[in-house]
């Protein structure tokens, strides 16, 4: 049977397993599912059509399935609102005051989605629709606009923010504090407002050779040197990149609709700061 803190508010629509902990002062809404070994900590709040996994911490103080803050949707009736889904994964840890919304379509299938193994520190936001895959990381206050899609063992360093509809590929890193506007491509590393390099850390922590990772070495340092998609592809076709991951790369430059953040070496830092100035 859950164990519920007699403050605790839980709806009788929830449905929560059996060995789920609701800590103090935490409001659990109807349409709600927790999942085994679960533990909701002290006043976290979670609403609407929210379906959470086994082993997760949530909170304290976080919350789950609120209504997107989208001006179009908020104008729906309630009825039609009450059916867009947030959908979260197992072993997944959400610190104090995460916050994650719902999707703006209806149906399970358009749910805004959390990946097993993810964490989200202290202050992280996840708008409505975005996706991340499995063992993502957000640091503290980083946060995602709508509609975002982040790739597998990607890390968001702490206080960045990424615009709506980007995409940030697998095993890629933002640094904090980062704005960023535009998509991330895999295995690459972004700091001061550009491309820095490839995510050597990430690459390593992920099991890759030292083939593997000499490739992805290669690919980026084709984007350093060339500006034009065209040209960056070329360059890797001369050296006979052909791995999986490099194709990787490749398949995520060519279908991006945002383009790609620029590298820092074609960014004019002495222009930058007299704007700034």
């Amino acid at each position: 049977m859950p164990t519920i803190h007699p403050t605790a508010i839980v709806d009788r629509g929830a449905e929560l397993a059996d060995d789920v902990q609701i800590g103090a002062y935490a409001i659990v809404g109807r349409g709600v599912t927790i999942g085994q070994s679960t533990t909701v900590h002290a006043h976290s709040i979670i609403q609407g059509s929210t379906a959470i996994g086994a082993h997760c911490e949530i909170g304290p103080a976080a919350y789950l399935g609120l209504d997107p803050q989208h001006m179009g949707f908020l104008k729906r009736p309630a009825s039609e609102r009450q059916q867009t889904w947030l959908v979260v994964g197992d072993h997944v840890i959400l610190r104090e005051g995460a916050s994650i919304h719902r999707s703006t379509k209806p149906e399970r299938e358009n749910a805004t989605k959390i990946g097993d193994h993810c964490m989200i520190m202290g202050g992280g936001h996840i708008g409505h629709d975005c996706v991340l895959e499995q063992d993502v990381i957000m640091a503290n206050d980083a946060r995602l606009g709508g509609h975002v899609r982040i790739g597998t063992r990607a890390f968001l360093g702490g206080g960045s923010s990424i615009h709506q509809f980007v995409r940030v590929g697998r095993i890629a890193m933002v640094g904090g504090n980062q704005p960023v506007g535009q998509d991330v491509p895999p295995f690459s590393a972004l700091l001061y407002g550009g491309l820095k390099g490839y995510n050597a850390v990430g690459c390593r922590r992920a099991g890759m050779s030292h083939q593997v990772i000499k490739s992805i070495r290669a690919a980026y340092h084709c984007l350093h040197t060339h500006r034009s998609t065209q040209a960056v592809l070329a360059a890797m076709d001369a050296l006979g990149l052909n791995t999986p991951e490099v194709a990787e790369i490749r398949q995520f430059m060519t279908s991006t609709k945002r383009g790609l953040m620029r590298s820092v070496r074609f960014m004019d830092f002495t222009r930058d700061a007299e704007v700034a100035d």
